[in-house]
């Protein structure tokens, strides 16, 4: 089934150098769960658990609040082959910043309320004025603030369901240059866009604790699709060329969630997991503009036809003491665009993120810290001049992460 994608999408989203996660998706939620490779789906040590598998939120005593920040410092290169020679060029690379905020509260002994409020989707690019990836962004920044109130259900003392609603608030900036003429040759215009919405989907989760040192979650967060509708202004230097609306709808993927808890001895906690993410959705981009853009383009449609992908996790604690515990993990991370479409509008490939971190706990307080490294694979671009793609490469592709968080429980 196609999409239709607003015009600021289509930039934001396929033309941005830097993308937190495989795709525009966003997997980090707490800074102890993303020192351990991201995973967290059985582990319900935090209200942070609500970010993966809110089921296993009925494992938590009293009423407990945890706020957090992930930092992300994400860079590529984009080498272009243009008849003139290669062009090479560096996404100017800045920190984004994600918070988190989270809050458990059992309502009787077998009904909990969760609410959680985080970052699912996200990626931006800035890209120096007059560099040769400029048609397709210049700069572009989205990222969506979610909003997920659930209730968790003790089926069993060992057992849970939950279920919950997500209202997604999606946000973009894009600006990009236009050919006036001949493309690298003739002055060009530009193209700013900005614009928000709002979308409801919702999740469902259970959790399985088999004995007191084996867990099972599993997880499911519906597609949600927005209604995008953006200002656009267009001009050059001297003037103003045009002004209107550019819309369509805009696919948040469906994700779904399967993973364990092992303590193999006391002190050794070791989580692994896998997401697979539904990135079909995102098959084409039919653009609608309101007046025509320069009076005779209505309408712009583009090919995606990305496929599912698979994200895989590997998580390990170990307490050292009753404070303090140290955190590493790893995770795979799929990318979710073929080959044969593959262009600059998301240059990225598969992923390899190491993760460390530090816990500590006293009573009712615990904070939390983490550093992810995060690698992408290169990537050769096969021209199809067509579409104004060019041979070329995506290289050095990485992303600093830190994060943390500090809880209380009531």
């Amino acid at each position: 089934m196609k999409r239709i994608c607003g015009v600021a999408v289509l930039a934001a989203l396929g033309a941005a150098t830097c993308a937190f996660g495989a795709g525009y998706g966003i997997y980090e939620g707490s800074a102890r769960a993303n020192a351990m490779g991201a995973e967290g789906t059985a582990d319900p040590v935090s209200p942070s658990v609500l970010y993966q598998n809110a089921a296993a939120m009925t494992e938590l005593e009293g009423t407990q609040v945890e706020v957090g920040l992930t930092m992300v410092k994400p860079k590529q290169s984009v080498v272009t082959k243009l008849p003139t020679g290669p062009v090479k060029a560096h996404g100017r690379s800045h920190w984004w910043y994600l918070p988190t905020v989270y809050v458990t509260h059992p309502l009787n002994e077998r009904l909990w309320l969760g609410v959680g409020g985080f970052t699912k989707i996200g990626l931006g690019a800035e890209y120096p004025k007059g560099g040769a990836g400029r048609y397709g962004v210049q700069k572009a920044e989205i990222l969506s603030y979610d909003l997920n109130p659930s209730l968790a259900l003790k089926v069993t003392e060992d057992f849970s369901l939950a279920a919950g609603l997500q209202v997604e608030y999606f946000d973009f900036e894009l600006c990009r240059a236009i050919p006036m003429g001949t493309a690298f040759v003739d002055p060009d215009a530009m193209l700013k866009i900005t614009g928000d919405n709002y979308g409801l989907g919702y999740n469902a989760g259970a959790y399985w604790k088999a004995t007191d040192w084996l867990a099972f979650g599993l997880s499911y967060e519906g597609e949600i699709v927005h209604e995008v509708k953006g200002e656009y202004d267009l001009y050059t230097d001297a003037a103003t060329l045009g002004k209107g609306t550019a819309y369509g709808d805009f696919p948040s993927p469906a994700r779904a969630r399967l993973g364990t808890s092992v303590k193999p001895i006391d002190k050794l906690t070791v989580d692994a997991g896998i997401v697979y993410t539904m990135w079909e959705c995102y098959d084409s981009l039919n653009i609608d503009f309101d007046p025509a853009l320069f009076g005779r383009v209505p309408r712009s449609q583009s090919r995606k036809n990305w496929h599912d992908a698979w994200r895989y996790q590997l998580g390990f604690e170990y307490a050292l003491t009753e404070m303090w515990a140290v955190r590493c993990g790893y995770a795979f991370d799929k990318t979710p665009d073929p080959d044969y479409l593959l262009d600059y509008m998301v240059p990225t490939n598969d992923r390899h993120l190491w993760t460390f971190g530090l816990g500590w706990k006293h009573k009712d307080v615990r904070v939390d810290l983490g550093y992810t490294m995060l690698i992408i694979e290169d990537r050769t671009v096969k021209g199809h001049i067509q579409d104004g793609v060019w041979d070329g490469t995506f290289e050095n592709g990485n992303a600093h992460m830190a994060s943390v968080s500090v809880g209380y429980r009531f």
